[in-house]
């Protein structure tokens, strides 16, 4: 099982549930745990009895939503833990919830960030829990990449116990591929219709500096996408 952590104030929950479709399409097994304040999840995913925490299947993927820590997930689930999962996505804007999830620095961690001072802000109250060195991958939503955003990041977090990977993620915001986003939402599964191929090359390579896949098992699984488009 491998844990990767998604953290800070931007909402990544559309982003979360795209790069874990590519990845069941890859026969992997995978669980999204949606940790944030505003839990937008429960929004997207349908749900005939939604409660206050709960766990369902999305179009292949288990999401488990208002969960406080690890061993209540457990509880709920009745299994002792996850190893059943081949990849856990943690969707995290709360310090708090960083800890009691059992997350270490071996597990995968991405900043994922847009520039504005909520985003950044909340990235960087997580972060700053982390209390062993850890390495930390970049992925910035930008309209035009620039040195720029990445040496800003590299000042706000000089002092913190944290390694930026060497591969920065760019991740290009239009307005175009938000309409789309939006659009795909009404579908009662996942939906990659009308995405930018910059959007969907974008995912590809974060995939691939988060998990380690190929490169072209990756492609195969966004193929598949393209197909059922």
């Amino acid at each position: 099982m491998k844990k990767i952590v998604f953290i800070g104030g931007y909402d990544k929950s559309d982003m979360i549930i795209y790069i874990a479709k590519i990845l069941s399409l890859m026969n992997k097994k995978i669980l999204v745990i949606d940790t944030t304040l505003l839990q937008k999840t429960k929004y997207i995913v349908p749900t005939m009895t939604p409660t206050l925490k709960y766990v369902t299947t999305y179009d292949g993927i288990d999401i488990a939503i208002g969960f406080k820590d690890m061993l209540d997930l457990q509880s709920y689930l009745g299994i002792a833990n996850c190893e059943e999962y081949d990849y856990i996505l943690y969707d995290i804007d709360n310090p708090d919830f960083y800890n009691s999830f059992e997350i270490e620095p071996a597990d995968e961690h991405c900043l994922l960030t847009t520039f504005d001072i909520y985003s950044v802000q909340k990235g960087i109250e997580v972060l700053r829990t982390i209390k062993q060195p850890t390495e930390v991958l970049k992925a910035i939503i930008t309209r035009d990449p620039a040195s720029e955003e990445s040496e800003y990041l590299d000042f706000v977090t000089f002092n913190l116990k944290i390694k930026w990977k060497e591969n920065i993620v760019y991740i290009p915001f239009d307005t175009e591929d938000l309409y789309e986003i939006y659009q795909n939402q009404r579908y009662s599964r996942v939906k990659f219709t009308g995405l930018s191929m910059d959007y969907m090359d974008s995912l590809s390579f974060l995939i691939e500096n988060l998990t380690g896949c190929s490169r072209g098992e990756i492609r195969k699984a966004v193929k598949m996408i393209e197909r059922e488009n």
